[in-house]
């Protein structure tokens, strides 16, 4: 089953720098983009992703207050994205699955890809996630179905 993967970030260039890299992964499908913090939160609501590349700073509600705004049952993986290094400690707090310093490039977002299948197939196999930032025992909700669409369907910037 495909990975159905959200991207957010209030910088264009970095979104399409990130939308551009999954483009390449056969297994991955984007579900949609947002430039917000609240953008985000209504996208992972409807969307449901299985995954969200999540910048930490934005408008309207920075990374952390995007997860805090999450139900446990709703909370997909997240690798946070961002130019500072000081948000790490607490990415972690929340459970990031893992924490991108731009600029990366391909190898090191293929990192965060492998990680991410990996918890993605333990999941699907009946295993429990440890990237829901509450401690929770609560299952996650997946899609069961994929429709690989590109460019995605949703765009919350009203970009495709």
């Amino acid at each position: 089953m495909n990975i159905r993967t959200l991207v957010v970030d209030d910088e264009p260039m970095a979104r399409e720098r990130i939308v551009g890299l999954l483009a390449e992964e056969p297994d991955v499908d984007l579900v949609g983009q947002c430039s917000d913090g609240r953008q985000a939160v209504s996208a992972i609501q409807s969307l449901s992703p299985d995954l969200v590349f999540l910048d930490v700073q934005m408008p309207a509600a920075d990374g952390f207050g995007v997860l805090r705004q999450i139900k446990p049952e709703q909370m997909p993986m997240v690798v946070f994205v961002t130019a500072y290094d000081e948000y790490a400690l607490q990415a972690f707090e929340v459970h990031a699955l893992d924490y991108l310093m731009k600029p990366f490039g391909r190898d090191r977002l293929q990192q965060s890809l492998a990680h991410a299948r990996r918890q993605h197939e333990g999941h699907r196999a009946g295993g429990s996630s440890s990237c829901a930032p509450t401690k929770s025992s609560g299952s996650r909700r997946r899609a069961t179905t994929s429709a690989s669409t590109w460019p995605p369907r949703h765009t919350c910037s009203g970009r495709r």
